[in-house]
């Protein structure tokens, strides 16, 4: 094998040449050479990249040094903000304002540190770190305008408690006339500073919506997705408080006094505008006072003029209730603007004509409530107590309904005065709201909040403006004006007691697009589970079904009508029938018709859902199916599935106004 020559000493030459043959040979042996021509290249890298490193170091030390600082700002200014969120909650606001004051600072050095470091040439010429860069500035204006806000807001929160005095426990029937004043000036005047609150807020949401939290920002995502959430909602309140800082000192009797006709809804016996006037009341307030708050049986408007009033009623009226229109069924138009100034008219006329009523002039407005808006601030004051009985959220429509209709013969009280015990609770519960705590005014502000937005509280006000206000935030109680597809269905109970609080109603609204247009089919479902007794009895409506103006009756099937009225209102067409329900009967009637070209014409479908007020409906589907495919649509939420290309079906609950749109 081995070659060897003549001389006494072995040719290490040649012999580490065939080792390396051989050994070159064998795999193992090959691997091992060229792993060590990788290690040698891996080390040049590394080394080129150790002196790129030096290099970088070097053109960018002034960036890593403002670097460091700004993550430094950044972290103190965050912690200072959420410090300052801590004590607005603990009602620290004088504390509050210096941290968020500090965090502003610590994010007003940051964003210059890193508008230094993007001016850099070299980092002007790298797009994914002047990607990412972009986007810490974006996180970092966000806290800026956060910080601005949690400023603002605990100043605002400390003018106020100034104006108490610095007592947090101070209740509103403690004040003095001039500090009613001063405090419901104050809330006038809060507009531009709410505004202010509020565009700080949309701002940070602004810039954390273009926030893209990839790369080194993704650990941020979950964290910056609960902060843009919390934004959203406090940007919801806002947008209420606004409008709420202009109608309240108003209503409130500010700056000058205001009377108010205020009507008492019974939506047990359900009419257009949420329910059977009852009772009415003047409501006299100034600076935040109740001057003069009594109640009223609207009999005792009616009764006196039955011989002087004659006003030939709507036809369905006259035809299934009484020849004659007299105040207690003036609220016979959904569009509450429209029944409001029938009611004031009825009321202007109804008391010249009656000596012993009380004269106004001119009203700053009417208002219209159902016993929710009651029951809901039962469950912030707790029961009050009348005549010995206790009232509660649970019991208090059943049991004042009993004790005006029944229970007056047992306390020897005289049928012309059994309502006069609503003016008792009405003072009751004034008292009762007048002495909250500030921390119970916010409560109290919410229910009226709430029960505006479920149209449990309608307004009508005599100033243009205030009115203006009213209806743009959906408190108005009008028939909406919309360019799409439009629902509501119109209950008036006529005659039939207190037998909508023994109903179950349900809704379906199913829309299908053909070659010839889009029609729809409404099927109404009833439910009567009541038993005859002194406030139930067989149901029976005039239901009227308002749809965009211009659409074609085609049919109603599932009960035998024998009347079918078609009629216009407020930029819309309705249809109309009357219809009876007896006691444990189901009934499910169906009403089919065609849109008009305008709505079918349209490049996108929309859908308007209107409630009417002080009714309950248990179950609302909205089916949807067109010929063209669906792109995307709203509200994308659980509630609505798409069940083919072309086809949404919605189910949900008819607590407010709901509106759809899809888009092709």
């Amino acid at each position: 094998m081995f070659h060897l020559s003549k001389s006494k000493h072995i040719n290490f030459v040649a012999l580490q040449q065939m080792a390396d043959k051989l050994a070159n040979g064998f795999p193992l042996v090959s691997q091992r050479r060229r792993l060590s021509k990788i290690y040698k290249i891996l080390k040049y890298f590394w080394l080129a990249i150790i002196a790129l490193g030096l290099t970088a170091l070097i053109l960018f030390s002034a960036e890593i040094l403002s670097l460091r600082e700004l993550i430094s700002q950044a972290a103190k200014g965050q912690a200072n903000l959420e410090q300052a969120v801590i004590l607005s909650q603990a009602d620290k606001l004088s504390a509050a304002m210096s941290l968020a004051a500090a965090a502003q600072n610590n994010f007003d050095f940051s964003i210059s540190q890193l508008g230094e470091i993007k001016d850099n040439h070299f980092v002007n010429k790298i797009d994914f770190i002047l990607s990412q860069l972009n986007d810490i500035e974006s996180l970092l204006i966000t806290a800026q305008f956060l910080s601005k806000a949690v400023y603002s807001g605990a100043n605002f929160g400390l003018s106020l408690e100034k104006m108490l005095q610095g007592d947090k426990k101070l209740n509103f029937s403690k004040f003095s006339p001039e500090e009613r004043h001063k405090l419901l000036g104050k809330i006038f005047e809060s507009a531009p500073e709410l505004n202010g609150i509020k565009a700080d807020l949309d701002l940070a949401y602004l810039n954390l919506e273009q926030v893209n939290l990839t790369g080194a920002l993704f650990p941020l995502k979950e964290k910056a997705e609960q902060i843009k959430n919390q934004i959203y909602d406090v940007r919801l309140i806002l947008a209420k408080a606004v409008p709420i800082s202009q109608l309240l000192p108003a209503l409130a009797g500010y700056p000058e006094k205001a009377k108010y006709l205020v009507m008492l809804q019974n939506n047990d016996e359900l009419r257009p505008t949420g329910g059977f006037l009852g009772t009415y009341g003047i409501l006299e307030i100034q600076d935040g006072e109740i001057v003069n708050f009594d109640t009223h049986d609207i009999y005792h408007l009616d009764m006196p003029v039955k011989d002087k009033v004659n006003v030939v009623p709507p036809e369905p009226i006259k035809k299934y209730l009484v020849p004659k229109w007299y105040l207690r069924d003036a609220n016979w138009s959904p569009d509450w603007p429209t029944s409001a100034r029938q009611i004031d008219w009825f009321y202007q006329t109804e008391s010249r004509l009656n000596p012993a009523a009380e004269k106004v002039s001119e009203f700053n407005g009417v208002l219209a409530l159902t016993p929710k808006l009651i029951t809901d601030f039962l469950e912030i004051i707790g029961p009050v107590t009348i005549e010995g009985q206790s009232y509660n959220q649970a019991n208090f429509q059943d049991l004042l309904q009993y004790r005006v209709e029944k229970g007056y013969l047992d306390l020897g009280v005289s049928s012309w005065q059994r309502k006069e015990v609503i003016s008792e609770i009405a003072k009751e519960l004034k008292n009762r709201i007048f002495d909250l705590p500030p921390a119970g005014w916010f409560k109290a502000i919410n229910v009226v909040l709430d029960n505006l937005t479920t149209k449990n509280l309608l307004l009508y006000l005599a100033d243009s403006q205030l009115e203006d206000i009213t209806v743009a935030n959906g408190w108005g109680g009008e028939i909406k004006d919309v360019a799409g597809d439009y629902l509501m269905v119109v209950d008036a109970n006529l005659g039939a007691l207190k037998t909508d609080a023994s109903l179950n109603r349900s809704l379906k609204y199913e829309v299908s697009q053909g070659v010839n247009g889009l029609f729809s089919k409404l099927t109404i479902g009833y439910a009567h589970h009541g038993q005859p007794d002194w406030k139930t009895s067989a149901y029976k409506s005039y239901t009227r079904i308002y749809a965009p103006l211009g659409s074609q009756l085609i049919k109603i099937s599932g009960y035998e009508l024998k009347q079918i009225d078609i009629g216009s209102e407020a930029g819309k067409t309705w249809f109309g029938f009357y219809l009876e329900i007896q006691p444990g009967k189901i009934k499910n009637l169906t009403v089919e018709y065609k849109l008009p070209a305008l709505v079918a014409a349209s490049k996108n479908y929309e859908l308007y859902l209107q409630k009417q007020p002080g009714k309950e409906i248990n179950e609302t589907i909205v089916d949807l199916s067109f010929l063209n495919d669906i792109k995307s649509y709203s509200p994308a939420s659980l509630s609505t599935q798409k069940i083919s290309s072309g086809r949404l079906k919605w189910a949900g609950d008819l607590s407010i106004d709901r509106s759809f749109e899809v888009r092709f």
